[in-house]
């Protein structure tokens, strides 16, 4: 049998609210300084191939970070829009 859950609060969701907007800011922050990185250390050769393997993995990887971001900040917003309507809601019972 599966043990009953919490009642669901505006507190809990502020709480996940804020430990999703922390990590994304931390992702954020990490993706900034390896696009940083990236373009301060450009690619010297001549093969077409390394250049071309280069790029697909700098695009993966800032892609990846951002999308990364991305989810995050929609996560954030949703438990705070989830919060407010668990504090607007009538209780229930």
């Amino acid at each position: 049998m599966s043990e009953p859950q919490p009642p669901l609060t505006p507190g809990r969701c502020l709480t996940g609210a804020a430990i999703s907007g922390a990590l994304g800011l931390a992702v954020y922050a990490l993706t900034r300084a390896m696009v940083a990185g990236l373009t301060a250390h450009p690619i010297h050769s001549q093969n077409p191939l390394v250049l071309r393997l280069a790029s697909l993995v700098r695009t993966v990887l800032v892609g990846g970070g951002t999308l990364a971001v991305v989810v995050l900040g929609v996560f954030t917003v949703g438990l705070v829009a989830l919060a407010v309507q668990v504090a607007w809601s009538p209780p229930e019972g």
